[in-house]
């Protein structure tokens, strides 16, 4: 979640560089990685479209299991 100086409502952003199999393996990953994904994401995303800067994020992980019907 991205939060940009002078904009309305906070923005978010995926990390799809990796995934992971349990909620533990996901926050673990973040503790342990916590300074490369800061700079990764200041690098990107710096400033919005509209030019506001960045102001603060948070980390967070998501579940995404798509279900698949039985035919």
């Amino acid at each position: 979640m991205l939060w940009f100086q002078g904009a309305e409502a906070p923005r978010s952003s995926e990390y799809s560089e990796q995934s992971f199999n349990t909620k533990k393996e996901c926050i673990d990953y973040i503790f342990w990685n916590k300074g490369d994904l800061v700079e990764k994401l200041y690098s990107v995303h710096v400033e919005d479209e509209q030019g506001n800067n960045l102001k603060t994020w948070a980390f967070f992980c998501e579940n995404r299991f798509i279900s698949i019907e039985e035919v």
